[in-house]
């Protein structure tokens, strides 16, 4: 055996050597020359001599205290990203109590690393949860609690942010626990927190400036504690039109509410339509109101008189050259126009008609004539949701069940952009009616759902080009609303 150097040595190849038949059993052989940790690099039949590699070297850096916490690891050449596992495996195994934390063959490193078993379980399940290997996530603690994170470079937030936060609040915290990522770094922070709520009344911002087009509705669920999230509010603007579902008694009018104070503050055109209860919820609005619908005939009318509202407001469009409502001039722009209609439901599904009657009997002919009406008024709904929304005309609708069976067809659902659904515990159904992607929405937190305070006026929310969340609708009466409407 002749020595090259502390990494590589010569040694005579044995009698016999055929590489056809022993090639294993020579890098068996090498092991059992110089040890565990020495490799076979290359063959020279001519010279009758093998190379072998040191496959590690390491280097311990000590510590500020002098212990040793890290070691640093020379690869061999020739290592491969595949390799991985086998050197991990190996290096844990020849230094017993140290983890593999990180490893790059191309710089043709790796590095050694004594991680508490917390630690470990928290970097296992982060590498679980974002599809990569325990080495290529770095964990520690943090200060005041929880952990710091070192992301993997194949980290996107779009993918990967809701895996982490299930970690968070399920594998490594509890609900409540959430994470702040720092995406252009690669670092993350694993946060301890208690779980969200809300409080039990969420007064309406009178103090803040209104916008014309972004109505106030209410705050998303905070990440932890009583920490509110980001105001919920209607773009208008980028959707015109919006649909609130909800049960009686789960906040549904007071959302409306919300929605139509908003509108009155900003300088809106406002009109009500409450055929089926009579406009007893809105009644302190009417005296604010473009048009009054408190039964189904003057619901009709209402509707069709938006509606020609809006083909005049096109023709002025035209007049002036602009695109759009928004890209006329102020002094010829008309105010924006805001249609509320309440239970749309009861509004629009047919009535039956007796059977076995004269078509002349009182009841058929009253039963045909309020579906006649219920006709014009779904006719015109759908007129002003498809034509109206380039001219300053927007529709907001609202329904304990928004379905087919039940009169609203699926063409006016889909050209609602926003979707509110209030109410604790919507069955699957009710959610697939009234969000457009149900999978995509949480549901209201059963802590939070239990809490009859905090509960009240809660709901999911669904707007595009906004991520779907948990809300609170803004609390305030209608003659609240009314003394600050302009």
């Amino acid at each position: 055996m002749v020595a090259e150097g502390p990494q590589r040595r010569r040694l005579r190849l044995p009698e016999g050597y055929d590489p056809a038949r022993h090639g294993e059993a020579l890098r068996s052989w090498v092991r059992q020359q110089l040890g565990p940790s020495w490799a076979l690099e290359m063959v020279d039949l001519v010279a009758g001599v093998a190379y072998a590699r040191r496959q590690v070297e390491v280097t311990e850096l000590e510590a500020a205290d002098g212990s040793a916490e890290r070691m640093e690891v020379r690869l061999a050449s020739g290592t491969r990203p595949s390799d991985a596992e086998r050197v991990a495996a190996r290096l844990e195994d020849q230094h017993p109590g140290w983890t593999m934390t990180a490893f790059d063959p191309w710089l043709g490193r790796a590095e050694l690393a004594k991680v508490p078993d917390g630690h470990r379980r928290v970097r296992a399940a982060v590498a679980t949860a974002l599809g990569v290997k325990p080495w290529d996530v770095g964990v520690e603690a943090r200060p005041g609690g929880g952990y710091r994170l070192r992301l993997p470079a194949s980290y996107m937030p779009s993918r990967h942010d809701d895996r982490l936060d299930e970690v968070a609040t399920s594998v490594i915290g509890s609900l409540g626990w959430y994470v702040e990522a720092d995406p252009p770094h690669l670092r993350a922070e694993v946060i301890p927190g208690d779980p969200p709520t809300f409080p039990a009344v969420l007064p309406y911002p009178f103090g803040a400036l209104s916008e014309t087009m972004r109505l106030s509705v209410g705050h998303c669920l905070g990440r932890s504690g009583a920490e509110l999230g980001p105001e919920v509010a209607l773009d208008l603007e980028a959707n015109p039109h919006a649909l609130v579902s909800g049960t009686t008694g789960s906040g549904k009018s007071v959302a409306l509410w919300a929605i139509i104070g908003g509108a009155l503050r900003a300088g809106w055109q406002v009109a009500i339509v409450d055929g089926p209860k009579g406009g007893v919820d809105f009644a302190a609005f009417q005296p604010a109101c473009f048009a009054w619908g408190d039964s189904l005939e003057r619901a009709a009318e209402v509707v069709k008189a938006v509606y020609e509202e809006g083909r005049s407001r096109k023709q002025a469009l035209k007049a002036s050259g602009a695109r759009r409502w928004h890209d006329m001039a102020p002094g010829h722009r008309p105010p924006p126009l805001m249609l509320v209609v309440d239970e749309l439901t009861s509004l629009i599904i047919p009535e039956p008609v007796p059977k076995g009657v004269p078509k002349d009997h009182p009841l058929v002919v009253e039963a045909s004539e309020r579906n006649l009406a219920k006709a014009e008024i779904l006719s015109a709904l759908g007129k002003i949701a498809r034509e109206l929304r380039y001219v300053g005309v927007s529709l907001v609708g609202a329904t304990q069940k928004a379905s087919t069976a039940t009169g609203i067809p699926t063409e006016l659902r889909d050209n609602m952009g926003a979707h509110f659904l209030l109410g604790l515990r919507p069955s699957e159904s009710q959610r697939r009616l009234a969000l457009t992607h149900p999978e995509t929405v949480p549901e209201v937190p059963a802590h939070l759902a239990e809490d009859v305070a905090a509960s009240r006026g809660v709901g999911v929310y669904e707007l595009d080009g906004a991520p779907p969340g948990v809300l609170k609708v803004y609390w305030a009466t209608p003659e609240d609303y009314m003394a600050h409407a302009r």
